[in-house]
């Protein structure tokens, strides 16, 4: 598997920082190479959360009240973070990446698709972000969109080439300056906003189970959506690191920030509203900053570096899970470049894009999570990353609970004519997310059978 070197090539720094060039891909990381601390759980998913992405999504929580808001959104982000962090806690007992860590489950060649899902996934993620970030550089600095999002690509590349440490020491610096901005751009954001609320209150209604569902069901896809990648961030930690500890953290990071962010857009949004409510987000946050209109799209800035480097990262691992020849560092290079183009055609038409880009996620990553969950932490599968063929019961488990979901989806929103039953009957609500999750969760543990202690059956390819 090409896991043992000599681990001087790692660099390491004080307190295990890494100054160089990662050497390791996709490759197991060996105990001598084992370093950093659970708290960095913590500081990673603040800082990769306190971003332009998050703040965007307070755009489609217009019509409840903010008490109703902010009950959905805690809501849909502590469902998240719980899978997130469950997800995060693999990492130091495999030491492989997260889609490494797939083909345990669903073998070699039964992975193939959802590497492949990442990889689409996480350029998605890029372009959503290098697009926010290219918006705020043209507002605040009058740069072209074009000349900016090109300036924010090389930055997040650049990262990225680094790799793990590097981009776990960024998120650190991240988490302490974003944090400390958001909180001035709070204070902006809610100092008109009881005002404003008044004035738009024949559009902004009471309590809709509709748009409380909907609401419940973005945070949850936005939060939710880091779960392919949780691991990648977690596996140089020693393999006895407490899996409570890494969960119960990365919960608070994620959540404490996604909430924050959101809720924050949410009263941009609110303060910045025309007649019909059509406001641009991130020209909304300009207007209402006024004088701090620089420093607030800064943060905007700022935070789509920080997701970005997770994001192009992740893409660079999953890559070479489908693709096993190629290198790392090319693999960033397609990565920018595919997400460079798609920011400069997704521009034209954001709003569109995020909100099917968002939901979309939700139909593969959620019961995929489920099958693993179960295959972790219920059937004991430890081992197996290398097994070749198809985990036909992991699979059929996964199939079970995407077709079990359909009634639950409403995919109207795409332009296609289908309501499911139960989505009519909840007022159009889809959460077919949710469906798919327990329902591949139940079929995986009827399917696959315990593995013997120490034996390859663990892979779960063999049942």
């Amino acid at each position: 598997m090409g896991a043992l070197r000599d681990s001087s090539r790692l660099n390491l720094g004080p307190a295990g920082l890494g100054t160089g060039v990662e050497k390791l891909a996709i490759e197991h990381v060996p105990d001598r190479d084992r370093h950093g601390r659970v708290l960095s759980q913590f500081t990673l998913w603040l800082g990769a959360n306190l971003t332009i992405a998050d703040f965007a999504l307070g755009a489609y929580f217009l019509g409840l009240p903010l008490d109703y808001v902010l009950v959905a959104v805690l809501v849909g982000n502590a469902l998240a973070g719980i899978m997130l962090g469950l997800m995060a806690s693999m990492g130091p007992t495999f030491g492989y990446p997260q889609m490494m860590i797939s083909r345990a489950v669903f073998g070699r060649a039964g992975n193939l698709p959802f590497a492949v899902a990442n990889w689409v996934s996480t350029v998605g993620w890029f372009t959503v972000n290098t697009i926010l970030g290219g918006l705020a550089l043209k507002l605040a600095f009058g740069v072209p969109f074009d000349a900016g999002a090109l300036a924010l690509v090389v930055v997040q590349a650049l990262v990225a080439l680094y790799g793990h440490d590097i981009i776990h020491g960024l998120e650190v610096a991240m988490s302490v300056v974003l944090a400390a901005m958001f909180a001035v751009v709070t204070a902006v954001a809610f100092s008109l906003y009881p005002s404003r609320a008044a004035s738009i209150e024949p559009t902004y209604g009471a309590f809709n189970g509709y748009l409380f569902a909907f609401i419940v069901a973005v945070v949850f896809s936005y939060l939710m959506s880091w779960s392919p990648y949780a691991s990648d961030y977690s596996r140089y930690l020693r393999e006895g690191a407490s899996r409570a500890r890494i969960t119960l953290l990365v919960l608070a990071g994620g959540v404490l920030a996604s909430v924050w962010v959101e809720v924050i857009g949410f009263g941009i949004y609110v303060d910045s509203c025309t007649p019909a409510c059509n406001a641009n987000m991130i020209a909304g946050l300009a207007q209402v900053s006024g004088g701090y209109a620089a420093f607030a799209l800064l943060a905007i800035v700022l935070g789509a570096v920080a997701a970005n480097a997770l994001n192009i990262y992740t893409n660079s691992l999953s890559a070479l899970v489908v693709y096993g020849k190629s290198k790392r560092q090319t693999a960033v290079v397609v990565a920018a470049a595919a997400g460079f183009l798609l920011a400069l055609v997704g521009a034209q038409n954001f709003q569109g894009f995020y909100e099917n880009f968002l939901i979309t996620l939700d139909y593969w990553i959620t019961p995929w999570i489920g099958v693993m969950l179960a295959a972790f932490y219920l059937r004991g599968v430890r081992s197996g990353v290398e097994r070749a063929g198809v985990a036909w019961r992991a699979i059929g488990s996964y199939v079970i609970g995407l077709a079990a979901s359909v009634p639950f989806m409403n995919l109207t929103s795409y332009g296609i004519p289908y309501e499911g039953p139960v989505a009519s009957a909840l007022q159009g609500a889809d959460v077919s997310y949710f469906a798919s999750f327990a329902v591949a969760i139940v079929a995986y543990l009827l399917l696959v059978r315990t593995p013997k202690r120490g034996s390859d059956a663990a892979a779960g390819a063999s049942v």
